[in-house]
């Protein structure tokens, strides 16, 4: 998710004014990636691919290390493979545990281009892919009825709440569930055709809430698991796993993120969240110069212009942006942009080895939850503090921490994964 807040409000000030985010590459392995064509892959999104070819094209890697993009997972997920030749009985140094980038929401492989080069020097075998229904990857449909939450009522202030409706907490879930799983399943079998028994994972963002579903629901897969300003930690009063009391008046809290009664005021407009980067393309060439000049803003640190190119495709210039991977967010998440089952909810589920927490240090995730996160493993789930579980704030960074400052969330990575 790239600054979606920020961009939310950008927007909301222009329109109703406005808000979103990034992508990457696709096609079969049976298919050449540097000939494949429309005509050749049917739903393959050309011009994006030329802007990522050219963002790849300035990538100066080690001669020891080679690169393969091809598609996996039933030709639906889009894959780019680093391979370094040297091994750790060269290299002490070296990571053998094959290691996977999960990408935000609305974006892409293509967002930690600025880390590929170090972290594959460290890295053996690193994989960075699209999710279904960003970048290159294909958006395969899904019908599944809408997931509800308990219905709550809030006062003028928003400072007490009563649930007024209760929902059937079991059949609820499970709808979040099989949500989760369109994602879920498809990094199962990206790990089985690339014939990977055991792996380290780092997501971001919305990628680093689906990192954590993976990794407490195939625990034998996982590793290491590095949770990169996730999107979906705090706990809050529309989570699933809540046992209010019909009628009963609760006090919010807005500054504890460990709390089941946790909110917040903010909301996405209805419009911007049931239309996210498509209503930049509903305002025409406003919705252009709005992309633009929030790309120019919010991405200043990335040098050259080929990414910001690649991004305005992405937010402006592609046809649209998928409405199934718009459902899926939307009956996941609230308009407070609070998970329905956070990740804060599900610790005693994950059996990882190690854990690592970073944000930026002007990120504007809530990084207060992500310490939660990290002195509730140490404290109550015998995390070791710094050698198992770290919490790591990244300088001169915001959301978007790898391309802000990514030296030094690469040597991060690197040292945590050791």
């Amino acid at each position: 998710m790239i600054g979606t807040t920020r961009m939310w409000s950008t927007i909301k000030t222009s329109f109703c004014e406005h808000k979103l985010s990034s992508d990457a590459l696709v096609v079969p392995a049976s298919i050449n990636p540097n000939t494949a064509t429309a005509a050749t892959y049917p739903s393959l999104d050309t011009q994006l691919k030329l802007l990522q070819d050219n963002i790849m094209s300035k990538l100066k890697l080690n001669n020891t290390v080679t690169s393969q993009n091809s598609m996996v997972a039933n030709h639906t997920i889009n894959q780019w493979h680093f391979h370094n030749s040297v091994n750790s009985k060269e290299n002490p140094q070296i990571i053998e545990t094959p290691t996977l980038l999960l990408h935000g929401y609305a974006a892409s492989s293509m967002s930690f281009h600025l880390t590929f080069n170090k972290l594959t020097n460290g890295i053996r075998d690193l994989y960075a892919i699209d999710l279904p229904g960003n970048g290159l990857s294909q958006t395969p449909d899904i019908k599944l009825p809408s997931s509800n939450t308990n219905k709550m009522t809030f006062n003028k202030d928003h400072s007490r709440f009563s649930m007024t409706k209760q929902v059937d907490t079991l059949k609820e879930k499970q709808v979040l569930s099989d949500y989760e799983d369109y994602y879920l399943d498809r990094i199962d079998q990206w790990r089985k055709d690339n014939g990977i028994e055991k792996f380290n994972i780092v997501g971001h963002s919305f990628g680093g809430y689906i990192s954590f579903k993976y990794a407490i629901t195939h625990p034998d897969q996982i590793e290491n698991i590095g949770l990169i300003s996730p999107l979906g930690m705090e706990r809050n009063v529309y989570s699933l796993n809540n046992n209010f009391v019909e009628a009963k008046e609760y006090q919010v809290t807005q500054e504890d993120p460990s709390s089941i009664y946790y909110s917040r005021n903010f909301k996405v407009p209805t419009f911007l969240f049931n239309n996210q980067l498509n209503t930049l393309r509903y305002m025409g060439p406003i919705g252009g110069s709005l992309a633009k000049r929030y790309i120019n803003r919010a991405y200043v640190n990335v040098p050259g212009t080929e990414y910001h190119d690649y991004l305005y495709h992405i937010f402006y210039k592609s046809d649209k942006f998928p409405r199934t991977t718009i459902s899926n967010f939307t009956n996941m998440f609230t308009r407070n942009l609070l998970a329905k089952d956070p990740i804060l909810d599900n610790l005693p589920k994950l059996k990882a080895n190690k854990v690592l927490l970073m944000y930026g240090d002007h990120d504007w995730m809530n990084g207060e939850a992500g310490y939660e996160m990290a002195t509730e493993l140490a404290q109550t789930y015998n995390y070791k503090p710094h050698k198992e579980v770290d919490f790591v704030q990244v300088p001169h960074a915001g959301h978007n921490l790898f391309l802000d400052n990514p030296n030094f969330f690469s040597d991060q990575i690197l040292s945590f994964l050791k």
